[in-house]
């Protein structure tokens, strides 16, 4: 029954009916139309600066475990285009997963799938952790408001993160891919690319600890991004509340009860901000910022896409030989 596309489609309908009777959504229309564009422009410049170093947390992953092989087709140009056209994927398609998915299959046929999945997985490993290491800061210094075992929870986040890094680290080491194989050939070498892609990021801790900084520097560079966004409707909101609603909101979209935790997630973001004090109106219309953040980017990410279907050589079909009766 959980696994029924019914059901999210319920849980989405739910979770917007729930956002529009408590939040007036006709006012936070208007707040946006009336925002400040000077806060707007700093806002998607910061924007752009953590798309930049999403970018850089994957790629220099994907470069370690592929040049020399690989590295004439790997050039940042095209990651960069690479990255954008997921985004354009990401909000198209009703799963969190859809840019991944999109990039999984552009790359993977060059270098393997499993190397690409192994990229994927490490920076959003270090995305998590950076978001951790910003929480663990907003709580301490919120502790008043959320209290020690919030603050302790965020911590232990941060040190399980840090065991998963470890662990995948040397994946190549504890993973049976030659078990695997004797049953499912076909899988025993996607695990073993897979953990073969670690292992390189072992050999190479520079690039590890590059991804680490890069995804850090990038989620902070987003939360001074949307506390820019804030202001340019009147709210004076500050990065250590967004770096806990935040993440806990993404948990909230994980969880199978919504499309893409469409509807969902807005809830419980504005819940939390009318809890910090904010009014439910500003809250709606800063839980649509947060939506549309991305939207510039995307759009980019499916012009690169079009550019590039419409660049692909045309299939000739043979003409076909006459048959002589």
């Amino acid at each position: 029954m959980a696994r029924s596309p019914w059901v999210r489609v319920a849980g989405t309908l739910a979770g917007v009916g729930l956002l529009v009777h408590t939040v007036d959504i006709p006012k936070a229309a208007a707040s946006l139309g009336h925002a400040d564009p000077r806060w707007i422009a700093a806002a998607l410049a910061l924007t752009a600066v953590a798309v930049v170093a999403s970018v850089l947390e994957w790629g220099v992953l994907l470069r370690t475990a592929t040049v020399p092989a690989h590295g004439s087709l790997f050039g940042w140009r095209r990651l960069s285009s690479s990255y954008l056209q997921s985004l354009f994927f990401t909000q198209v398609l009703p799963a969190g997963v859809g840019g991944d998915a999109m990039r999984t299959v552009e790359i993977g046929r060059h270098v393997g799938h499993g190397r690409v999945l192994a990229s994927l997985a490490g920076s959003r490993m270090a995305g998590l952790l950076g978001m951790a290491v910003w929480g663990l800061a907003a709580a301490v210094l919120l502790r008043d408001w959320l209290g020690n075992g919030v603050v302790v929870g965020i911590g232990a986040l941060a040190a399980t993160l840090v065991l998963v890094w470890t662990g995948a680290l040397s994946a190549d080491r504890v993973l049976p891919h030659k078990l695997i194989a004797r049953v499912w050939e076909r899988l025993g070498r996607a695990v073993h690319s897979f953990s073969d892609a670690f292992a390189s990021y072992r050999r190479h801790p520079h690039a590890v600890a590059q991804c680490l900084v890069v995804g850090a520097v990038g989620w902070g560079v987003n939360l001074f991004a949307l506390s820019l966004a804030a202001k340019a409707i009147g709210v004076d909101l500050s990065w250590a509340v967004l770096a806990v609603c935040i993440p806990l909101t993404l948990l909230v979209a994980l969880a199978p009860i919504s499309i893409n935790g469409l509807g969902v997630r807005e809830g419980v973001l504005v819940w939390l901000l009318a809890h910090a004090g904010i009014s439910t109106t500003h809250a709606g219309a800063i839980s649509l910022l947060i939506d549309l953040q991305m939207i510039p980017f995307a759009v980019v990410g499916a012009v690169l896409w079009m550019r590039r279907r419409g660049s692909q050589p045309a299939v000739v079909l043979p003409a076909p030989v006459p048959v002589r009766v």
